[in-house]
């Protein structure tokens, strides 16, 4: 059943913060305190992973707790090997926790990402990336690869050939929101594929064809995975205030096994709406509605999804943080939502340390006692 968005965000907490203003990189919700674009920092334009060399420096030099300061002084670390061959890192481990003391997250240490990746510039317009990272026989990750024709035209035409995640929604961190869990299997969702894009100054959009989510590595559909996204950014008040406006389509037709064993022709399409916000480089604002409809041989199904977060910096390094998500899975069923609500914190002692704790209270029908704690370690360069 169709359910609106819930709007946490108050007024007093906006006006405690709006003072001082401090910059930050990395994730969407930086991308939202500065109004720049997420492939600023990132090699992928879509954002993600690596860092870029200016991505790198801007967080040595803006994104650490005064009070560690002198730790990290001793020592600047570059990533560049030589002049045109880069390396980075992400690693992220977690301990979770819940109510339901049975579930395979119940007071577990998780690790959630372990991945290397190397950045060859071969020239002005190419680059080769390539990644590597945690695998499980039970859950093996789709590691990234691809080469990048950039900044073709002065229009900024870029064109992306190789294994990477559809350019969906907001590229938000964790892989268990609702959304990006269900809509693309993340973090399961890297596909072969071919991405062109047009990114001048404040506008970005691309078109990819995938092989298609949930395939293997013969791809043994004919049919293709078509994707499509689009925003801008509008900034106001001396640029202090920046509102950024997209929306992302894609349609996955494939042919399934029905309970007999007979092949059938399936589709699943999705939309969405989604919207960055960044007030006085302090608070943070992301937003996404998703609608999804799923088609088979006589069974068609509705559903949608909303998500919204609020991130609030305190002083440099610290961060208060909170988010609302909303699954209804089939909107034409009555009482079958599931919304869960979370509130934490993100630290940053020192460049390439982030420390994050959220509490989610999770509320469904019928009522089952389930909410969440994780706190995670990342590290990263």
């Amino acid at each position: 059943m169709k359910k609106p968005l819930l709007f946490f965000f108050t007024s007093v907490l906006l006006c405690s913060v709006l003072f001082s203003p401090l910059k930050s990189f990395s994730y969407p919700r930086f991308a939202a305190y500065t109004g720049d674009k997420c492939g600023d920092c990132h090699v992928n334009p879509s954002g993600a992973s690596m860092r870029t060399e200016w991505g790198t420096k801007y967080g040595q030099q803006n994104l650490e707790m005064d009070m560690f300061k002198k730790l990290s002084a001793k020592m600047e670390f570059s990533p560049k090997l030589s002049k045109s061959i880069s390396v980075g890192g992400d690693v992220r481990i977690a301990h979770s926790d819940n109510q339901v003391k049975t579930s395979t997250a119940a007071n577990k240490f998780l690790a959630m990402e372990g991945n290397i990746y190397i950045n060859a510039k071969l020239n002005e317009k190419l680059s080769v990336f390539v990644s590597s990272g945690l695998q499980s026989s039970e859950a093996p990750v789709k590691n990234e690869f691809y080469g990048l024709l950039s900044n073709i035209s002065p229009a900024k035409i870029y064109f992306q050939a190789g294994k990477f995640s559809p350019s969906f929604g907001i590229r938000i961190p964790d892989h268990r929101a609702y959304q990006r869990l269900y809509l693309l299997n993340t973090p399961y969702d890297a596909d072969a594929g071919l991405l062109l894009g047009i990114s001048p100054g404040d506008f970005n959009m691309n078109v990819a064809v995938f092989n298609g989510l949930s395939i293997d590595f013969f791809d043994t559909d004919l049919n293709k995975m078509f994707v499509a996204s689009a925003d801008y950014t509008f900034h106001f008040a001396e640029d202090l205030v920046h509102v950024n406006l997209g929306t992302s389509f894609y349609n996955n037709p494939f042919r399934k096994a029905d309970q007999f064993g007979d092949m059938m022709d399936a589709n699943q399409k999705s939309f969405n709406g989604f919207t960055k916000i960044g007030l006085f480089d302090r608070v943070a604002i992301l937003g996404e509605v998703d609608f999804i409809e799923n088609q088979e041989t006589n069974v068609f199904k509705r559903g949608m999804y909303n998500f919204g977060e609020l991130s609030v910096r305190l002083v440099r390094g610290v961060e208060l943080r909170g988010q609302y998500e909303m699954r209804d899975p089939n909107r034409d069923v009555v009482d079958d939502e599931i919304s869960r609500i979370s509130a934490g914190f993100a630290l940053f002692p020192m460049p390439g340390m982030e420390m994050e704790g959220m509490y989610r209270f999770v509320t469904e029908t019928p009522s089952v006692d389930n909410n969440e704690y994780q706190m995670m370690f990342h590290f990263y360069f």
